[in-house]
């Protein structure tokens, strides 16, 4: 038999037992401001640039969001490019679709196209750490 001292207690505990635990990064929508403050501020600064249709953005995508609870990229500022709706920003980081850019120390350090494995877009992140 549940006293009721055992059962608030249980009703207490039952929300930490559900917790989600806090993202160590969310991507933001890209503003040209904002990313030149980060990019300054010499921080790492990742910055992804996709489109909603394009498969091998989907896979970076994915593998981006398996590493969002990962403490090791807290600190990091993480920017989304739309491909589509953002053109002026695609022709002034002269690139294609599904591209990681990682800036460190002010400056750009790395920059992948296209691949779609875990170790690739790892290695982007690395590189602004």
């Amino acid at each position: 038999m549940w006293s009721r001292r055992s059962f608030l207690a249980l009703i207490g505990a039952a929300p930490a037992a559900f917790a989600v635990p806090a993202r160590a990064f969310e991507f933001q929508p890209y503003d040209p401001a904002a990313v030149e403050k980060a990019i300054a501020s010499g921080k790492p600064v990742i910055v992804h640039v996709r489109a909603w249709w394009c498969l091998q953005c989907h896979a970076q995508a994915a593998i981006l969001d398996s590493l969002k609870n990962d403490p090791a990229y807290d600190g990091t500022s993480f920017f989304l490019v739309d491909y589509d709706k953002q053109k002026d920003v695609v022709s002034k980081l002269n690139c294609p679709r599904a591209t990681l850019i990682a800036y460190k120390g002010g400056k750009e350090v790395k920059r992948m196209s296209w691949e779609t494995s875990r170790d690739a877009v790892i290695g982007v992140l690395k590189a602004a750490m």
